[in-house]
């Protein structure tokens, strides 16, 4: 394998269900329609490995492999990188309840955006002390990074 070609371990799961369905499927070679029941086995038993795979919000598997190329971008400048979370400084928790009211104030206004959204998620982010729960927001993070994404591709259709 060369730097140029794609990894493709982690289709290794796809593939073994293609064997899998292959191997346990019989056909009747010689008609035209022998064949058939090896096809709708291919296809049925592919979509399920799919649909178990790939998320099912429309258009999240496009943002992964945005996001996924970017990470690869990243991880060729500056390799794989480890540093503190830096999170739960002192005035971390006070920013995070401001940003939570203005963002709830901005809703009951009529005027909340995507940024409130993201800035409030942000600011609970960097106020916490617990890795589990700082992994939960990062993930709600990223969940309204993809929204708001989802919605700005949904302006330009």
């Amino acid at each position: 394998m060369t730097s140029t070609d794609p990894d493709l371990t982690a289709l290794g799961p796809l593939a073994k269900t293609i064997a899998d369905t292959v191997q346990t499927t019989p056909i009747n070679l010689g008609t035209p329609e022998g064949a058939l029941p090896l096809i709708q086995a291919l296809i049925l038993n592919t979509a399920a490995y799919m649909g178990s795979e790939l998320p099912r919000t429309p258009g999240l598997a496009k943002h992964m492999v945005e996001v996924d190329t970017e990470r690869q971008r990243q991880l060729a400048k500056w390799g794989d990188q480890h540093h503190p979370d830096g999170t739960a400084e002192e005035a971390a928790e006070s920013i995070a309840d401001t940003a939570r009211r203005e963002c709830d104030e901005a809703f009951a206004a009529g005027r909340g955006t995507w940024a409130h959204i993201l800035t409030e998620e942000v600011t609970e982010a960097l106020a916490e002390d617990d890795p589990d729960r700082l992994r939960t927001e990062l993930v709600q993070c990223a969940a309204v990074i993809q929204a708001w994404i989802s919605d700005i591709d949904s302006r330009e259709a």
